[in-house]
C-alpha cells in the first residue's frame, strides 16, 4: 500500500498539475468562494464609527500601559527616509495580495503534499479574523491624526482609501487582528521549511518582519494588531492540525514532525 501511494505521488510530480484539472479548478473555486465571503462579510462588519475610534484609543491605552506605544516614532523614521517609506508603502499595498497569491500557486504546484494543510490554516485564519472585525471594529492609527499619525499611502503614494475601487473591497475598521501579519507568518515559516535552497528558506524568515514594519510605518496597524495577528496564525495552525488528525493530507514524515501521530499512514487521495 505504501509503495502504491509513493508511486502515485511520483506520477503526480511528473505532471504540471499534481492532481489534474478537476482538483486545480476545485481549489480555485474554493479560494474564490472563501475570499468573496470574506470580503463581503468584512464590508458588512464595519461597526459603529464612534465605537471603532474608541477601540483604537483603547489599543493605544493598552500599549502605553505596557510601554510599547512607539508607532509614531517608527513612522517618523520612515518619513525621514523616503526610500524606506517607499518600500513600506509598496510592501503594504502590494505584497499582502501579490505574495500570498504567488505563494499559494507555488505551494499547490511543486509542494502539493503540503498545500491542503496550509490552505486549511489560511481559511481558518480568515474566519477568525472576520470574527475579530465583527466583535471589535477598530480604526487604524492613520485615522488618529490628533496623535500625530500620517496616512502615508494617501499623502506620499497617491492612494485614496476612500476611492471607489479601494473602498469597495475594504473595511476601514478592520485593524484587529492584522491579517497582514498572520499571512506573513504562515508564508515565512512555510517557506523556511519547504524551500529547498537553504539560504533562500532562511531569508523568508525576514518576510514577517518586513510586513510588520510596513503596516506600522504606513499607519495602518498598531503593534498590538500584529501581536493578535500572530495569535490568529497560531490558533489557525491548531485548527488545521486538528483537521489533519481526522483527514490526513500531509506526508507521513510531516505528520510525525507535527506530532499528529507517531506512525502515520501514507496520506490518502
Amino acid at each position: 500500500m505504501t509503495t502504491m501511494a509513493a508511486s502515485a505521488r511520483t506520477r503526480a510530480r511528473g505532471r504540471v498539475l499534481p492532481k489534474g484539472w478537476p482538483d486545480f479548478l476545485l481549489q480555485l473555486f474554493l479560494f474564490a468562494l472563501v475570499d468573496l465571503a470574506y470580503e463581503s462579510s468584512r464590508m458588512l462588519a464595519t461597526g459603529d464609527v464612534a465605537t471603532a475610534f474608541v477601540h483604537a484609543r483603547d489599543v493605544v491605552s493598552v500599549e502605553q500601559t505596557f510601554g510599547f506605544f512607539n508607532e509614531i516614532s517608527v513612522q517618523r523614521f520612515a518619513l525621514d527616509h523616503p526610500h524606506i517609506l517607499d518600500v513600506a508603502n509598496l510592501t503594504y499595498f502590494h505584497a499582502h495580495f501579490g505574495v500570498t497569491t504567488v505563494f499559494m500557486f507555488w505551494l499547490y504546484l511543486p509542494r502539493n503534499d503540503y498545500y491542503y494543510f496550509i490552505r486549511n490554516i489560511v481559511f481558518a485564519s480568515m474566519a477568525i479574523a472576520l470574527a475579530g472585525y465583527m466583535l471589535y471594529p477598530t480604526a487604524p492609527p492613520r485615522m488618529l491624526t490628533d496623535l500625530g499619525f500620517t496616512d502615508t499611502l494617501e499623502k506620499f503614494a497617491s492612494i485614496n482609501h476612500d476611492s471607489g475601487a479601494v473602498l469597495s473591497l475594504s473595511n476601514p475598521f478592520a485593524a484587529v487582528p492584522s491579517v497582514h501579519t498572520c499571512f506573513s507568518l504562515i508564508i515565512g515559516l512555510s517557506c523556511f521549511f519547504l524551500v529547498k535552497w537553504r539560504p533562500l528558506g532562511i531569508a523568508w524568515l525576514f518576510y514577517p518582519a518586513l510586513i510588520i514594519f510596513s503596516i506600522v510605518a504606513t499607519g495602518n496597524h498598531f503593534w498590538l494588531d500584529a501581536i493578535l495577528g500572530a495569535g490568529v496564525a497560531v490558533i489557525a495552525f491548531l485548527i488545521a492540525r486538528a483537521v489533519e488528525r481526522v483527514r490526513p493530507t500531509l506526508p507521513a514524515s510531516a505528520r510525525r514532525r507535527l506530532r499528529i501521530d507517531r506512525s502515520a499512514p501514507a496520506p490518502g487521495a
